[in-house]
């Protein structure tokens, strides 16, 4: 039996090169290049109420996405994980956030959030970033396993942004990881 954790630490690291070879200017018309396509997928169209990372680091940048969701009256969910609980909660953005110690910018705990059983009835789609996807839909994130718990007890439209050099023909999975709806990079909608 392959030893998934140990290929999926190798690939973190060899994604996370490949990210931090992105000149800023680029990555900046990128990431403008993938909001526009995922702004124009049915699942955001339509979408109301959506959930949406807030990327940091060398993700590729969901803030601008974020800003344009909300000037289009969309309501938008950003998360925060807990490491107490190991689940994501939902609180409606803007809010306050606060910055982790890795650089990672969540609401803090205590702030009014979206009651979990009223997940499924309230969200239309969920947006994702990572380090890595494959065109199977496959994320690849850094290792906590918080989105796949989370999608794996509900059924929404999924969207993964990414740049370009993210994608891979075939990520390790594991049982408990949750396959995407859509992958979107600046120049390829990937669907399952």
């Amino acid at each position: 039996m392959p030893n998934h954790g140990k290929t999926k630490a190798t690939l973190r690291e060899r994604l996370r090169g490949r990210l931090a070879g992105i000149d800023p200017e680029s990555a900046k018309a990128a990431a403008a290049r993938v909001a526009d396509r995922a702004l124009a997928l049915p699942e955001l169209v339509e979408a109301q109420r959506l959930l949406c990372c807030l990327s940091f680091g060398l993700e590729i940048d969901t803030w601008g996405l974020v800003d344009r969701l909300l000037l289009s009256g969309r309501k938008v969910y950003v998360p925060r994980v807990d490491p107490q609980d190991h689940r994501i909660h939902l609180h409606r953005y803007p809010c306050e956030l606060e910055t982790l110690s890795f650089g990672l910018r969540q609401p803090p705990a205590g702030t009014l959030e979206l009651a979990s059983e009223s997940v499924d009835e309230l969200l239309d789609a969920v947006v994702l970033v990572g380090l890595g996807f494959d065109r199977r839909g496959y994320r690849l994130g850094y290792g906590s396993g918080y989105f796949d718990r989370f999608l794996a007890e509900r059924r929404l439209a999924t969207i993964g942004l990414a740049y370009d050099r993210q994608l891979l023909e075939e990520l390790p999975v594991e049982p408990h990881d949750v396959a995407l709806d859509v992958i979107v990079t600046e120049t390829e909608t990937i669907r399952q």
